[in-house]
């Protein structure tokens, strides 16, 4: 996934702001945070990406013992599709010296869990246990497959750490996990046709303490059962159109319009190709990017093509709403929120050394304001020379100052150092242009 960075320029001064994107702040699920203890608390970040569950027990007897009241966390709001492939970090958020681990006391867990129906189900994660791993944290399986046990515990103290990537992939059959890209465990035999899945901590005894936060939780595209996209009533503040090809070579390369304000906002929706993702296997994909207070979050929605494509990106202001259309058919709703003056990109961008662009966008249309004339249309011309970088380059390719402007974004990249890629820096081909702005 690239990089994603706000671009101001105003009164011919350039300002950059380099957002860092991480993937831990992928984002495609809604989750619903519960707690089944009064002393256990769960919370969910805005965009769903990161789940921290958390708390000292209060409810009485140990569990296995009697209800599930012992544990906090969140579920999916919308149930799993037939098959699909969930990827998160567990991490161990108690370190109160610290050294951080997934709890304290007696016992307490750290897992995810499917829940298909009564006889289906299971839980992946780490458990610290009396009888299974007195000593430290084990590798847990728990779980039925048509009513009949499946799993077990590794020997105590078997896996160390505070932190592991889980990587688990479903069908309507079976499903496995594979534990910090080494070690897969499964197919275990539980149907997972319809799947709730939740992230949850537990602890064993009142006063046990449980502690793990689930990051970068990211589901690959038709995992989970999408939203019906929600488009706004009345008129959006912004309208910005462009016919994209998206096109290149080697690891990773895209093609996005974008939107962004002066305050570390910015919403980008295009296409994107990266055969190092999860996701979309070096496939082509719509994806949206998003920029809120310096926090980076994208989503893979579908299937794309490198053919030309008509795309759209409307931003409603009273809303703080982003509608993603393709070929005029919306895909996706997005929360963001946007200050006006607003900046207005076409973006190339390839992954890493080696790796070439060669995207086309145009005719570009771009309706933004609703305070005429002062605040309304565009300003200027675009600018297609301040904002390359690393071997690539955009060029306009027509005459057009403002709307009806067609581009072409080129070049191979080099320049980073070995350990760089469009994950820790700007690799782009940038034509920008400006809202006006009260004369300006």
């Amino acid at each position: 996934m690239k990089i994603l960075k706000s671009f101001i320029y105003v009164f011919f001064i350039v300002v950059i702001f380099i957002l860092t994107a991480h993937k831990s702040f992928a984002a495609s699920a809604q989750l619903s945070p519960y707690s089944w203890d009064p002393g256990l608390y769960a919370t969910t970040s805005t965009y769903g990406s990161t789940v921290h569950a958390w708390g000292m027990r209060k409810n009485q007897g140990a569990w296995g013992t009697g209800p599930v009241n012992y544990q906090s966390g969140a579920t999916t709001t919308y149930r799993g599709s037939s098959s699909g492939t969930l990827n998160v970090d567990l991490k161990g958020t108690y370190c109160p010296n610290g050294v951080c681990a997934y709890g304290a006391g007696t016992g307490y867990k750290g897992l995810v869990q499917f829940w298909n129906d009564p006889n289906n189900y299971i839980a992946f994660g780490f458990i610290h246990d009396p009888g299974v791993s007195p000593n430290g944290i084990t590798i847990m399986v728990e779980g039925a497959a048509n009513g009949k046990p499946v799993g077990g515990y590794w020997p105590g103290g078997a896996i160390n750490g505070a932190s592991h990537h889980f990587q688990i992939t479903w069908t309507a059959t079976g499903i496995s996990v594979t534990i910090d890209n080494q070690v897969t465990l499964g197919v275990y035999p539980v149907a997972e046709n319809n799947p709730s899945i939740s992230f949850l901590a537990a602890s064993r005894e009142p006063g046990d303490i449980c502690d793990t936060t689930f990051t970068g939780i990211s589901f690959t595209p038709g995992s989970v059962v999408s939203n019906p996209v929600i488009i706004p009533s009345g008129s959006p503040y912004l309208t910005y159109t462009d016919t994209i090809t998206e096109s290149g070579s080697g690891t990773g390369y895209s093609a996005y319009i974008n939107a962004h304000d002066a305050n570390n906002n910015a919403i980008s929706v295009g296409i994107q190709t990266d055969s190092t993702s999860a996701s979309s296997h070096g496939l082509p994909f719509y994806t949206w990017e998003r920029v809120q207070n310096g926090v980076f979050s994208y989503e893979y929605l579908s299937p794309a093509s490198n053919s030309p494509t008509n795309i759209e990106l409307a931003w409603w202001s009273q809303d703080n709403t982003a509608v993603f259309y393709v070929n005029g058919t919306p895909i996706a709703d997005i929360t963001v929120n946007l200050s006006p003056r607003l900046f207005f990109n076409i973006e190339g961008n390839a992954r890493i050394n080696g790796d070439t662009v060669n995207d086309t966008f145009g005719p570009v249309n771009i309706v933004v304001g609703n305070n005429c004339p002062t605040y309304c249309g565009l300003n200027g011309s675009w600018n297609s020379s301040s904002f390359n970088s690393y071997g690539l380059y955009a060029t306009q390719t027509n005459s057009n100052s403002e709307n009806g402007a067609t581009f072409r974004v080129q070049g191979t990249v080099s320049g980073l150092a070995s350990e760089q890629t469009w994950d820790t820096n700007q690799v782009s081909g940038i034509s920008m242009i400006a809202q006006y702005w009260n004369g300006q």
